[in-house]
């Protein structure tokens, strides 16, 4: 009887996703939060992610907001001021070249500038400055480094915060965001020690401006059950975030437009993004 049930499931779960995208693609070039599930739609999918065994730690939101493709484009770099930010107006660092750009040499300090418009930045030093460094003195010392050094983009936020025992090191990434949108792979990332900072890695894209008119997302709950339906593990599925912005790879490109997703987090640090238009997992 349990594998029967267990059948059941399934198929109503397949039937329950189908029908959702099947509306949303028939719905989703029109303009506006036209796109909703029904009351006894939403309750189908709850229902089958609770006899999934899923566990939803977050509220999630009712319906998605309509979204347009974002145009973003790789950053243009003033090399000069940058490298007057990072080492003072009158260094003189030694500069080698790389495969795709310039390194600068400036005592303990290294910085690479790529042709595409990326900083990475070291810091070999290793005299303990902070020996009880704490999460917030991190997070204080890292927004002070990018500032001083003018590389803090204005609609970035603190994403992420990992901790590393063995080192007492805290790696903070920073993800930027347009019109309360975030924009993946647009981000900054501080590595924090008790010996100081040791390394900064910068990959800020530009956003243009929108392209085409906005368009109905599909619903939430679609997009957690686009992410159930795609994992084969029998481990317990805990969902900790939910939220909708823009995923870009990063091309060789001048620009390109970007598709807007639901950032979908689970417990085990596993995170997809499915493409809020077609419900395609962003890879």
């Amino acid at each position: 009887m349990q594998w029967k049930q267990a059948i059941t499931i399934l198929i109503v779960s397949f039937i329950v996703l189908n029908i959702v995208m099947i509306l949303n693609l028939w719905l989703r070039d029109r303009p506006g939060d036209q796109f909703a599930l029904s009351s006894s739609q939403k309750s189908e999918i709850i229902e089958s992610l609770r006899q999934k065994g899923v566990i939803v730690e977050v509220e999630i939101p009712k319906e998605g907001k309509p979204q347009a493709l974002l145009e973003v484009a790789l950053p243009k770099l003033d090399e000069k001021k940058i490298l007057q930010n990072f080492f003072g107006k009158d260094s003189r660092p030694i500069l080698s070249h790389t495969q795709d750009g310039r390194k600068y040499t400036h005592g303990n300090e290294q910085l690479i500038i790529t042709d595409h418009g990326f900083i990475t930045y070291f810091n070999s030093d290793d005299s303990v400055i902070w020996p009880n460094l704490s999460r917030e003195q991190a997070e204080k010392e890292a927004l002070a480094f990018m500032k001083a050094r003018r590389s803090m983009q204005e609609n970035a936020i603190l994403d992420r915060v990992t901790y590393d025992d063995e080192s007492k090191a805290y790696l903070l990434e920073y993800v930027s965001y347009h019109d309360g949108f975030f924009i993946q792979n647009s981000y900054a990332t501080v590595l924090v020690t008790p010996s100081g900072i040791k390394g900064y890695y910068q990959c800020w894209l530009e956003p243009l401006g929108y392209v085409g008119k906005k368009r109905s997302v599909l619903s939430p709950l679609t997009a957690i059950l686009r992410v159930i339906n795609e994992r084969s593990t029998a481990e317990p599925i805990i969902i900790t975030g939910i939220q909708q912005g823009y995923y870009s790879k990063l091309y060789d490109a001048d620009r390109w437009q970007v598709a807007p997703v639901w950032k979908i987090q689970l417990g085990n640090k596993e995170t997809y993004y499915v493409n809020a238009y077609t419900g395609e997992l962003e890879q």
